[in-house]
This record gives C-alpha cells, sequence and structure tokens, in this order.
C-alpha cells in the first residue's frame, strides 16, 4: 500500500479540480482527501495499491480536468491510515 500527501500547484482553483480529482480517485479506487489550499495550491491525500496509486499521481500531473494547468506536484510519503473512501475537504 502507497501513502502520501501530494501537493499540487498551477491554476488548479476555481476549475473544478477537486471534483474531478475525487472522480478520478473513485475510479482508480484511492482513497483519501482533496482540499484548496490559501496559497491557491491543492493538497490531496492518497492511499491506494502500488500500481493504482502510481497512475493515480501520472494523471494528477496531467490534470483530471482540461481547465486547470499544474505547474508541479510533490510527493511526501506517508504512514498508511485506516481511509474508507476518497472525499472533498474545505
Amino acid at each position: 500500500m502507497e501513502s502520501a500527501i501530494i501537493s499540487i500547484h498551477g491554476r488548479v482553483q476555481g476549475v473544478g479540480f477537486r471534483w474531478t480529482t475525487a472522480h478520478l480517485a473513485n475510479r482508480m479506487h484511492v482513497v483519501g482527501w482533496v482540499k484548496n489550499e490559501a496559497d491557491g495550491s491543492v493538497t490531496v491525500r492518497a492511499q491506494a495499491d502500488e500500481t493504482s496509486f502510481n497512475a493515480f499521481i501520472e494523471a494528477l500531473k496531467h490534470s483530471p480536468t482540461p481547465y486547470a494547468k499544474v505547474s508541479h506536484l510533490t510527493v511526501t510519503p506517508k504512514n498508511v491510515e485506516d481511509f474508507k473512501k476518497f472525499t472533498i475537504t474545505d
């Protein structure tokens, strides 16, 4: 099981990024959450098997919505937690 905090920068707020990320996560069997940050970035807490996790990261790099533009993304490994689903938070 892979688990991380993903910080995404670029034009990622006000363009449906959280909603499309949650939809993508649910399709790829990724659990965790996504939220907007005050600095204009988006943070994703994601957890999945290695194959799904890596595919999810690659999809985020190219943006799950055509209206966003990801300029850069960082992945910080975290301990596995007991998430049941993927949610959008404030």
